[in-house]
């Protein structure tokens, strides 16, 4: 009998190869139908249904609670995107999409449940040529170059995994090539050297710094569906997974390395909601905090304390409720009026008021405005990040407060550059061209509301739902206590507190009554819509101010830009290679013994 595990990865796979062939009405019903099997079969697994599966002999599929919590959320966060996209794709586009999509939630669930290094390789690495594939659907020159840099980013640091799932090999062969548990000490060269190579795939994947760039790139050209799947949800999920199992089940973690993790964490929250800010283009501003959200997920599985753990991972599944609804929200709004820049558009919360709800609260959300979700897990970083600091020397408790207040006042940073992003959008002044606008479609606004009302459930019923059913029983697989002390937050109270002022400010409203409205005159004219304010210009200032002058004009120059720096690095050896190789036998031979015996030396080092 097929285990379910097998099932759920082979399903998919099937589907998407069976998807090439077919037209694309029965594209759609095969994979909502093969998506909505899957659910079943999750749900299953979660019962109890979720038997190891194996390969001569060798247990290549199970789960344990961690990879039970991420292969939920993979299916439940695809099948609402794919309601999205059923009636959302460019018909052009169709005929690949589909397919994509049933491959994407394929190699993430076997990436997610495999327990064998060498199929995590694989599934790891299909996983990026989807991506890579998606980013090129739109057959336009910067999405080529965008989908280029994201193959280079992201593929390219899968060279690292290898060689760092090679050396957890070789320093603990009795494991063999089992992805969990090993427990290798951080002693020595060779072990140093493995835990950065699996952490640099990890952070390129879940779009940490410096390794992030790829994300904004890819959130503004590639199809908003895809990037709602991918670098909002997906991808973060894989990443954060991958963060995971490195930091509690591969190695024995010091210190020093959670006080690394936190801090590139806190540069990732303030470097990203910084770029974010001052973006005109609706895409990039999202894709910008898609990488600042993953800083508070960095954070709190960096600091190896069990109430950041909770928060950390708790941050991963809202980050891709949240995140995947405003990229659909902002897809919804970019269909209708054909552009995601923030300047061409206003004064749509009208005439699209369902799209606009669902904007508000996945806004809301991602700023960590209680009682949604957003704000219970950034809370639990924080308080674990300060119990965390109440056991560390007197340095070490400077340098994680310096993080955790650039973590703070990067949230608070979120909210202002959010309430840039819905006044652009939605509120101001409509243009007139845009008079005849209507609601999204009702498979668009089903899936944007859907994800609003998740982000509303996790947050009210924080810890009875995912934190209870999910998340705490992960710590104990990590060898973790379960936090007994998660503090008195109350949310219902919060919601109906809120909804008391709501309310009697609606009284005072409707008891006063007495507006009115006169006409906007600009220099004793009739103001004309080209001088409408769209709001984008907000923050702009910023640029200019001195202590943060020199950090945006190296942004544009692209000086923190892995990808641009590692070109130009290429390009400086290319001319030196250039150089020395003039066709001479006599020097290719030198260069080869001089080649071997470095590569000789660095052996006999490391050995």
């Amino acid at each position: 009998m097929v285990s379910n595990l097998t099932l759920i990865v082979a399903i998919p796979l099937i589907i998407g190869l069976v998807n090439l062939c077919l037209p694309r009405v029965l594209q759609k019903l095969l994979t909502i139908a093969g998506l909505a099997y899957l659910l079943y079969l999750v749900y299953l697994i979660y019962k109890g249904g979720g038997e190891a599966a194996h390969l001569y002999g060798s247990v290549i599929f199970a789960v344990d609670k961690l990879s039970l919590f991420v292969l939920i959320f993979i299916q439940v966060l695809s099948f609402i995107i794919l309601i999205f996209a059923l009636k959302s794709i460019v018909p052009s586009d169709e005929r690949f999409f589909f397919p994509l999509f049933s491959f994407t939630v394929s190699f993430c669930n076997g990436a997610v449940i495999t327990t064998n290094s060498i199929i995590f390789l694989v599934f790891w690495g299909l996983s990026g040529v989807v991506l890579y594939l998606f980013g090129l659907i739109p057959r336009t020159d910067a999405a080529s170059q965008s989908a280029k840099k994201t193959f280079v980013l992201v593929g390219g640091s899968d060279v690292f995994l290898i060689l760092g799932l090679i050396l957890v090999w070789f320093l603990n062969p009795k494991a063999g090539w089992g992805l969990w548990n090993t427990q290798i000490g951080l002693e020595g060269e060779l072990a140093y050297i493995a835990f950065f190579s699996i952490l640099i795939p990890a952070f390129a994947k879940a779009g940490g710094f410096p390794l992030h760039t790829w994300v904004p790139e890819f959130a503004k050209d590639a199809p908003i569906e895809s990037v709602a799947l991918l670098p909002a949800a997906l991808d973060k999920l894989l990443g954060i997974y991958l963060l995971a199992r490195l930091m509690f089940n591969l190695f024995q973690v010091t210190l020093t390395m959670h006080l690394l993790v936190i801090t590139l964490g806190a540069l990732t929250v303030i470097f990203a909601v910084m770029m974010a800010m001052i973006q005109h283009n609706g895409r990039r501003l999202l894709g910008y905090h898609a990488v600042s959200q993953v800083g508070y997920m960095i954070m709190g599985v960096g600091t190896g304390n069990p109430i950041a753990l909770l928060g950390g991972l708790f941050h991963m599944v809202n980050h891709t409720m949240y995140k995947a609804g405003l990229f659909l929200t902002l897809g919804s709004v970019e269909k209708k009026t054909g552009t995601a820049e923030l300047d061409d558009i206003g004064g749509l919360g009208k005439q699209m008021p369902l799209t606009f709800i669902a904007a508000v609260v996945c806004a809301f959300a991602i700023s960590g405005i209680p009682p949604l979700n957003g704000f219970y897990s950034k809370w639990l970083v924080y308080q674990g990040t300060l119990e965390l600091i109440q056991s560390v020397g007197r340095g070490a408790q400077i340098w994680l407060l310096i993080c955790l207040m650039l973590a703070v006042f990067g949230s608070a940073l979120t909210l202002a550059s959010f309430m840039k992003f819905l006044h652009s959008i939605y509120l101001g002044r409509r243009q007139e061209k845009w008079a005849g606008i209507k609601e999204a479609s009702p498979n668009q606004y089903l899936a944007t509301l859907g994800l609003a009302l998740l982000c509303l459930i996790f947050g009210l019923w924080a810890q009875p739902l995912p934190l209870a059913k999910f998340i705490t029983p992960i710590l104990a697989d990590f060898g973790l206590n379960p936090a007994a002390y998660l503090g008195s937050y109350q949310p219902i109270p919060v919601l109906l507190l809120f909804g008391v002022i709501f309310i009697l400010g609606l009284l005072v409203f409707v008891a006063i009554k007495k507006v009115r409205y006169d006409a906007i005159y600009l220099g004793g004219m009739e103001a004309l819509e080209k001088f409408r304010i769209a709001g984008t210009d907000f923050y702009n200032e910023i640029k200019d101010m001195k202590p943060l002058r020199w950090f945006y004009r190296n942004a544009e120059r692209k000086h923190f830009d892995v990808y641009d720096l590692g070109g130009q690095g290429a390009g400086w050896f290319t001319k030196l290679f250039q150089a020395v190789h003039r066709g001479i036998l006599s020097e290719y031979n030198l260069w080869i013994v001089l080649g071997t015996l470095v590569i000789i030396g660095v052996i006999y080092w490391l050995v």
